[in-house]
């Protein structure tokens, strides 16, 4: 059932603290409730407690990395989360990934400002009709 992005949960999953608030603050200023996590493992944590609707992963985390945190997140069977992938790396490290066929889009961060990320994931949002 589709829902205002005011319902919409969002894990952002950025161990720059920096980029993590910002992040944050652009999605809360657009209504959605943000959760984040600087570590993989605290991402897991997260994901259970929070019941995400889409989360956004950083791959390079302490810890453990965004491929491990997404195949946790993929193990979950009882409901489909999207997932975005926002890393420095590039398309070609992460198409070498057996994880490349798991995400709803891959960014690299120095191509985006964070509003094109936050419309990506309003995108992506409507396409899943978890909004109208």
């Amino acid at each position: 059932m589709a829902q205002s992005v005011k319902n919409i949960k969002v894990l952002i999953a950025e161990d720059d603290k920096d980029i993590c608030d910002l992040y944050a603050t652009i999605f809360m200023k657009e209504g959605f409730k943000v959760y984040t996590a600087r570590q993989g493992k605290t991402a897991i944590e997260k994901y259970y407690q929070k019941d995400p609707d889409i989360v956004l992963l950083d791959i390079m985390m302490p810890e453990v990395d965004g491929y491990a945190v997404l195949k946790e997140i993929r193990q979950r069977h009882d409901k489909y989360v999207p997932v975005i992938m926002l890393t420095n790396l590039d398309m070609e490290h992460f198409s070498r990934h057996d994880s490349v066929d798991r995400v709803d889009a891959y960014l690299v961060k120095s191509n985006y400002t964070p509003s094109e990320v936050l419309d990506k994931a309003k995108e992506i949002l409507k396409v899943n009709k978890l909004i109208k």
